[in-house]
């Protein structure tokens, strides 16, 4: 079992095998529990509106929106 040290401002470093071993990658959010004696640590789930915060950056998506919208409103007259 690793041994990680705590910092002054109480952050840990997950070692890089571990973090492989379990699919985490920066910027993941992680829940935190105390079982007992223990410290759990689980990817939190990623279904909130914050997690999809500029997932379409740099995409063509909205302007292709416009395009759409545009051509049913021209349709429709």
């Amino acid at each position: 079992m690793p041994i990680i040290k705590l910092s002054s401002k109480g952050q840990i470093a997950i070692p890089k095998a571990i973090r492989d071993q379990l699919g985490l990658r920066k910027d993941m959010r992680l829940s935190i529990a105390v079982e007992g004696r223990r410290i759990v640590l689980e990817p939190a789930p990623e279904d909130s509106w914050e997690d999809l915060e500029g997932i379409l950056k740099g995409t063509k998506v909205l302007h292709l929106l416009e395009e759409e919208h545009r051509r049913e409103i021209e349709a429709g007259d």
